[in-house]
């Protein structure tokens, strides 16, 4: 009996060893291999959405997760342009919506897709291009436009030729320009008035350009806004574009900083009606100095022609000539200003005269929008003229050219800046 009761003691043992020895080799912990986590059946989604300069797109768009094109959830973008949603692992398709609507928007509505191995997505927005287009240069030599915001602005390019684009700066800084997509040659060309046909600007590689906008330049006291026309020419490959202007820093200090010194009118200004039979007469930008002889009435404080009782000079402020958009229109856009040096380049003043334009603008006759010529308005013209080249014929700016861009012969340089100016026919 108790031999019978041993063997059975001994088998039982012999069993239990056997069991852990198969535990062991069926997944126990002696060779330090980890039990795996069992796999959770949610995750976190995250989807940020950025403009074409990396900034957070933080206002106005609305995040949607849809799975075989059922909405499961959406939701607004955060202060940080995020949405996170915890949901269950899956495969998800993310599509953005726009509160302002979705014409003004452009995304890439290709690969926005989630998964579980993929659970985070970023995707960059571009204003499209709105509003009216817009008319630049001046005579024969008219471009057309769109007007551009910092940020990124997508559009489609017109293949073969160079594409216009305005950027009206509200703040002082430096900023880059530069294509986020799309492939071509950006470059800067002036102002909506003085379309250049050469890049005015340093670029890097074709592909971006920088340039300094300071408080001058925008301010109203320092003489109007200035618009920066943007020139791409784009490449046989493609014709979609995403334009990006970021602020990149504050300007370089330059003498550009310096305050101007606002040139006020020397005399009092009344409102001038053109006499209804009166006939103007453009001046002969080729005739000889001596046979336009202006002389200052003391009485009545204007220029006339031969004697001071002759016939009276007038400057066309509110009305295009033949060669430059009036004054008017100028100022809608930019400043009329001069900067000073002396004959060793050294920074003297700058002088700002669209506040003075201004008063004369609105004394200006009301039907053809002449207004005598004065001291103040003979200066203002030579001024402004002398400092950005409109009577210098080896600068860019030279005004008197034909409708292929060659000078035009014998003009007197003495008197053309009158090339703004009439007077009243005997």
């Amino acid at each position: 009996m108790k031999k019978t009761i041993l063997g059975k003691l001994f088998t039982f043992a012999a069993l239990l060893l056997c069991c852990a020895a198969f535990l062991c080799s069926c997944g126990g912990n002696d060779d330090n291999t980890p039990t795996p986590e069992p796999t959770s059946v949610n995750a976190d989604y995250t989807v940020n959405v950025v403009d074409a300069t990396g900034k957070p797109v933080t206002d106005g768009v609305v995040v949607k997760f849809l799975q075989d094109g059922k909405q499961i959830s959406m939701q607004i973008v955060n202060e940080n342009g995020s949405v996170t949603k915890n949901m269950l692992r899956g495969n998800y398709d993310v599509e953005l919506l726009f509160t302002a609507g979705e014409e003004s928007f452009y995304y890439n509505k290709e690969n926005n897709k989630l998964s579980a191995e993929r659970t985070s997505l970023e995707i960059l927005v571009a204003n499209r291009i709105s509003g009216e287009v817009r008319e630049l240069g001046v005579g024969d030599k008219r471009y057309s436009a769109y007007s551009v915001s910092e940020g990124g602005t997508y559009t489609t390019l017109d293949k073969g030729n160079r594409n216009y684009f305005l950027f009206c700066p509200d703040k002082p800084g430096q900023y880059k320009f530069y294509l986020k997509a799309g492939e071509g040659t950006i470059g800067y060309y002036g102002s909506p008035h003085f379309v250049q046909s050469d890049n005015v600007a340093e670029t890097k590689d074709d592909v971006s350009f920088s340039m300094n906008i300071y408080g001058s330049m925008i301010s109203s006291q320092g003489g109007g806004t200035v618009e920066v026309v943007i020139g791409i020419d784009p490449s046989e490959n493609t014709n979609d574009c995403i334009i990006c202007i970021e602020r990149i820093g504050d300007p370089e200090l330059s003498y550009d900083n310096e305050p101007f010194d606002i040139y006020n009118p020397t005399v009092s200004l009344n409102k001038y009606t053109l006499p209804a039979d009166a006939e103007l007469k453009q001046f002969d930008l080729t005739a000889s100095t001596d046979n336009y002889n202006l002389v200052l009435n003391e009485n009545d404080g204007f220029y006339h022609l031969g004697s001071k009782d002759g016939p009276l000079v007038l400057v066309s402020l509110t009305e295009k000539n033949d060669y430059l958009a009036s004054f008017k229109t100028i100022l809608e856009t930019s400043g009329v200003v001069r900067y000073f040096f002396d004959e060793e380049g050294n920074f003297l003043k700058k002088e700002s005269y669209s506040e003075c334009l201004l008063k004369y603008i609105e004394n200006a006759d009301t039907d053809k929008g002449v207004y005598p010529l004065t001291a103040d308005l003979m200066y203002i013209i030579q001024q402004r003229g002398d400092y950005v080249g409109w009577f210098d014929s080896e600068r860019d700016l030279y005004l008197f050219k034909d409708t292929n861009g060659i000078n035009i012969p014998g003009i007197n340089k003495e008197i053309s800046w009158l090339f703004m100016c009439c007077y009243i026919e005997a």
